[in-house]
């Protein structure tokens, strides 16, 4: 079974990046954060967007399991009257709450620094932004990867640019009673990039995380693993290696306890795609085709979530032709 919804389409603009902004899911509600932008069609092989006009971050919220969608303003849209606050405050949180969410944004006025936001109500309505320094100059390039170990833990895993200053490499860092800490990065630096993490839990200490890497005209999705809460890290699986432009994994945790990645391919068929893991990511099985019918490589960037039934949706932007504007659409399916 496969089912295609649409989730945000609009004459003249540019939905996209769904993996930079954050899924969240309470049963059969979902929210999915994107990005709205002015469509313009570029011929330099970068996205059609028109730089010189702002754009809006952008949440959509489905209650039927993704059938159905209504578009909200996201987090920074919510709160842009509001002034940063110290981190310090985050401590009146309580990060267990059933209906809790957390996202984070770069802080392009000051390096080293990134932005959080705190929704208590299912991203209904988002407090913030809150201040996080975690660098003395280094430019930080978050998404949403985080897990929640306590009532005052939350660990994250995020991106920053490297000392030469080029993007980028994956660094854990660890929240704990009002303050932000580096802990480690999860690969030393290298040539290209590593970056975009997508992180679960394993067993109680350990993580497994997917990461999107680039170098010497090869991409691939690599995963790297911890066994004592992100302090060190060991090179795992590769879950994908071609040759063409890079795209980001979703990793999610099935329900019957196997593992899924899902991601697109920027090359031809232009598509989204899905492997499965029944072994804790040790190996991964045949790539599973979900939709290849893109018209052009500026798609994907996938993010998925398990329905109390059992069926995966999975949401990401798409492509139908290098001409025409970018939707948010969602792929509902089953493993």
């Amino acid at each position: 079974m496969l089912l295609t919804r649409n989730v945000y389409s609009e004459p003249g603009r540019f939905g996209g990046w769904p993996a930079n902004h954050g899924i969240w899911g309470w049963g059969n509600e979902i929210v999915v954060g994107f990005q709205s932008c002015f469509f313009k069609v570029i011929d330099d092989g970068s996205h059609a967007i028109d730089k010189s006009k702002p754009r809006k971050n952008l949440q959509a919220r489905s209650l039927d399991g993704g059938r159905s969608w209504n578009i909200e303003d996201g987090p920074s849209e919510q709160t842009k009257n509001n002034s940063p606050v110290d981190s310090k405050a985050l401590s009146a949180f309580d990060f267990t709450s059933v209906d809790i969410a957390i996202s984070f944004e770069s802080n392009k006025t000051e390096k080293g620094t990134m932005l959080q936001y705190v929704s208590l109500d299912r991203c209904k309505s988002w407090q913030g932004p809150y201040l996080v320094r975690l660098f003395e100059d280094r430019t930080i390039e978050p998404r949403i990867d985080y897990i929640i170990k306590d009532k005052q833990s939350v660990f994250a895993f995020l991106t920053a640019y490297k000392e030469n200053g080029e993007e980028g490499n994956i660094f854990c860092a660890r929240y704990d009673g009002g303050i932000w800490r580096f802990v480690s990065w999860l690969d030393v630096e290298q040539d290209g990039f590593l970056i975009m993490p997508s992180t679960i839990q394993m067993g109680v200490h350990g993580f497994l995380t997917t990461a999107r890497w680039q170098r010497e005209g090869r991409w691939g999705i690599s995963s790297y693993r911890s066994e004592d809460e992100g302090v060190s890290w060991i090179t795992y699986a590769s879950v994908f290696d071609g040759i063409g432009l890079s795209n980001p994994p979703s990793l999610l945790r099935l329900q019957d306890g196997r593992l899924c990645v899902t991601y697109a391919k920027r090359t031809t068929p232009y598509g989204i795609y899905a492997r499965l893991s029944e072994d804790d990511g040790r190996t991964w099985g045949d790539e599973r085709v979900l939709r290849d019918d893109g018209g052009h490589w500026d798609l994907g960037y996938t993010r998925s979530y398990q329905l109390p039934n059992g069926e995966i949706v999975t949401i990401y932007y798409f492509c139908r032709d290098k001409k025409s504007e970018r939707t948010i659409e969602a792929t509902i399916w089953r493993a």
